[in-house]
């Protein structure tokens, strides 16, 4: 890279992820030039009066122009805007291609959405854990029906390939924490599980409820991205790894969905929000009823391992997910129904 400031382009730092990542990247990397992506004036506005240093460019991922041309520009790109937005992400490798004298790097968030699978029924466990090593081959050759993010990360291999640019997909779990950006505090699962549960008075689960998921805290994701970005400023791409074999997971731990259901009501109950802590079994109707993505959400199995991550360092340090739970409650109740619940692989 050259030895002007590095230049980082970010989507979605009015989002979740993006917006808590952004308060650590600036507070260890303050001589990095970063610009981020911004909806409109208000976005820019907020975001700028939070972090007065970094740059604006006022659009969306839909405006492949711009994704070109401030691809171009970038020496990395941090893309935690969606994990489902193809032709932005492909217009964003696009322009990589186009900085000079060599590409520059794109870091991509996906998700272990990819890996949902009920081989026993819904609510039941299931033994497959996917390594991001071992179980690479597979991964990268999930057909596109019935794997979320998978037609996404099938656009990034191929354009990658095409167009020579290293490419890095780092697919969290379930990310837990309140985030502290300056416009979405707010994860998806959880919150949408405690609304659910505030609103009909009672915890729930899916059929048995035995269902695995893994977990992250926002902090731990944060540094994941932040480490990869290190990385891709060193020479060659540092120590990490790109391209084909640019996979990463990001777990810190598993849960079962009936233990978190009954952890979220038990809480509930010591502060009266609602009368009791049992927790109902409910079908995978009733669960669709409370949230139209239910059954993969809460319902069925995502198990993964970050062994890439580890190799390179990477060591979760943040609170568990059960330590978080009565703060992400506390900021549901605040924040009941004002923060979108929309999934990004929502069409």
């Amino acid at each position: 890279m050259s030895s002007s400031p590095p230049r980082i382009f970010v989507t979605g730092v009015s989002g979740y992820v993006g917006g808590h990542m952004m308060g650590r990247l600036l507070k260890k990397h303050p001589e990095w030039h970063i610009a981020v992506l911004v909806r409109d004036q208000a976005q820019k506005a907020i975001v700028l009066g939070r972090w007065p240093q970094l740059e604006a460019v006022i659009g969306d991922l839909d405006n492949s122009a711009l994704m070109i041309k401030e691809g171009s520009k970038a020496d990395a790109v941090l893309q935690t805007a969606s994990a489902d937005h193809n032709s932005g992400v492909v217009s964003l490798i696009q322009g990589l291609n186009q900085r000079q004298p060599t590409p520059g790097y794109l870091i991509h968030i996906g998700g272990t959405g990819i890996l949902h699978d009920t081989p026993n029924g819904f609510g039941q466990p299931s033994d497959k854990i996917y390594h991001d090593t071992t179980d690479l081959a597979e991964i990268t050759s999930f057909p596109v029906e019935g794997h979320l993010h998978r037609d996404v990360d099938l656009a990034i291999l191929e354009a990658q390939k095409r167009l020579n640019v290293p490419t890095a997909i780092l697919s969290p779990p379930l990310v837990h924490g309140v985030g502290k950006g300056p416009i979405k505090t707010r994860s998806i699962q959880i919150p949408a599980m405690a609304e659910a549960i505030l609103k009909r008075g009672k915890g729930f689960q899916i059929l048995e409820g035995r269902n695995i998921w893994d977990h992250v805290h926002v902090d731990d994701l944060s540094e994941a991205f932040i480490l990869l970005a290190e990385e891709a400023l060193k020479p060659n791409g540092g120590n990490a790894q790109w391209g084909d074999e640019g996979y990463y997971f990001a777990e810190a731990g598993e849960f079962k969905w009936g233990e978190v259901s009954e952890a979220i009501s038990k809480i509930m109950t010591d502060e009266g929000l609602i009368k009791a802590a049992e927790v109902d079994k409910v079908s995978i109707a009733e669960a669709a009823a409370m949230h139209p993505w239910a059954p993969i959400i809460w319902g069925g199995n995502a198990r993964s391992r970050s062994d890439r991550l580890h190799t390179l360092g990477w060591k979760p340090q943040g609170p568990s997910l059960y330590e978080s739970l009565p703060s992400m409650i506390k900021e549901e109740v605040k924040t009941l129904g004002t923060q979108s619940s929309r999934l990004s692989f929502d069409k």
